[in-house]
């Protein structure tokens, strides 16, 4: 045996390195010695003996480099208190993660982890996304996370980073989370540095890779699975029929999770993946109920609860496929057309239906103290006499449509044509 790790930290980034067959010898060791350091105190044949038989080549070799990345890490740790390693058996590790085919041995993480044990839905698709996909990953994005639903995505440009950037900023106590397929030091595509110094402050980055790791093409399937692994659910929003999206998709559905796809035109590049993936049996993604109600165990009551208005107002108002923000009248019926509820004479001034939003007579009551002065969201929702969350919800999307801008200060301003 070779010198022994210098702790335990040490002794978990000599077991983490390699691909699938390292990992699963490494789960197999930590079985049955119990921990990391009993690993490397075994001897070869304790080892072997460990494995059935087969021979424990190589488990060794990398110890003195794993000892200065071990150094680099402790480092790393030292430098932030939003620096973190969660190993298999830390209580923080994710859950869903562990109960996954293919649990990454440690998880360098930096931002808050109160993230990982939240219910968590990614939301995934091209770097090339039209238009309607980015708009689509946005809506997804924030109303998922007012539900207080965790974001997952891999922080690549085009569908990635819409659902990261709408997802913080909706105000909720969820936010969003990256994995990455680097190491926390480097940033991958450079061009959004700023979007992960964001995501550190009000979310988390995670990698299962060593620092100093740059991002190389057989690491971002690597990634994939750990964004299915963290999710109780895949929602890929565009995705040509060659795109990375499929592998996470696939690797959801192996690791037990659900996949949904937004359908697109037959037509479009950019919506062929999402339509052979409805094909291949996927749910066909309207509405963010759908992934509550497709899986009553994983989400909270108060979830449940929320999205329970939105539907019996569809079920009224709302045809297959309609917008989510479709114009309602006061009772949640659609406006009548010239009457004190019909909106289409001011296209803007749309109703935002929000799952867990305001009703469409608590919106009327907002939407005029708005276009008075700018308001908080403590006096928009006395105004609307509703709960502070509810006109949080109705707020955003109404963000998104741009009928209202956020001011500094946390106040709001109506920004659409009276």
């Amino acid at each position: 045996m070779m010198n022994p790790p210098q702790d335990e930290l040490h002794a978990w980034l000599a077991l983490a390195g390699g691909g699938l067959a390292a990992r699963q010898r490494s789960r197999r060791l930590l079985a049955h010695f119990g921990g990391p350091l009993e690993v490397f105190r075994a001897t070869s044949p304790e080892l072997q003996q460990a494995l059935g038989g087969e021979r424990c080549n190589g488990l060794h070799a990398d110890l003195a480099q794993a000892r200065d990345i071990a150094e680099r890490t402790r480092r790393w740790l030292a430098a932030s208190a939003r620096h973190h390693v969660l190993t298999l058996g830390d209580r923080d590790y994710p859950k869903a993660l562990l109960q996954s085919p293919d649990p990454p041995l440690l998880l360098h993480a930096t931002g808050h982890l109160a993230g990982l044990s939240r219910p968590a839905v990614a939301v995934v698709g091209s770097r090339h996304a039209t238009p309607a996909g980015l708009q689509m990953a946005r809506r997804l994005a924030a109303e998922l996370n007012v539900l207080g639903i965790e974001v997952v995505s891999g922080l690549a440009v085009g569908i990635d980073a819409a659902a990261h950037e709408a997802a913080m900023k909706t105000g909720s106590a969820a936010s969003t989370i990256a994995v990455v397929a680097c190491g926390l030091d480097e940033v991958y595509p450079r061009q959004h540095r700023t979007l992960f110094e964001q995501m550190a402050e009000a979310g988390l980055v995670v990698s299962e890779h060593p620092l100093g790791t740059p991002a190389l093409p057989p690491y971002f399937p690597q990634r994939n699975r750990i964004i299915a692994g963290l999710s109780c659910a895949v929602v890929v929003v565009e995705a040509t029929v060659r795109s990375g999206s499929l592998i996470t998709a696939r690797l959801a559905s192996e690791a037990g999770r659900d996949v949904f796809a937004v359908p697109g035109h037959l037509s479009s590049p950019q919506s062929a993946g999402c339509n052979q993936l409805i094909k291949a049996g996927a749910g066909l993604l309207e509405q963010v109920r759908d992934i509550v109600e497709s899986q009553p165990w994983a989400f909270g009551a108060e979830v449940h609860r929320a999205v329970q208005p939105a539907r019996r107002r569809r079920s009224r108002a709302a045809t297959p496929g309609a917008s989510l923000t479709q114009p309602l009248g006061e009772a949640g019926e659609p406006a009548v057309p010239g009457g004190p509820d019909d909106q289409s004479r001011t296209p803007q001034a749309e109703f935002p239906l929000v799952e867990g939003g305001l009703n469409a007579a608590s919106w009327s009551r907002a939407r005029r103290l708005l276009r008075a002065r700018p308001c908080d969201l403590a006096e928009l929702a006395e105004a609307a006499s509703d709960t502070a969350t509810a006109m949080s919800r109705t707020l955003l999307m109404a963000e998104l449509e741009g009928w209202v801008a956020r001011l500094p200060g946390g106040l709001y301003q109506w920004c659409a044509r009276p």
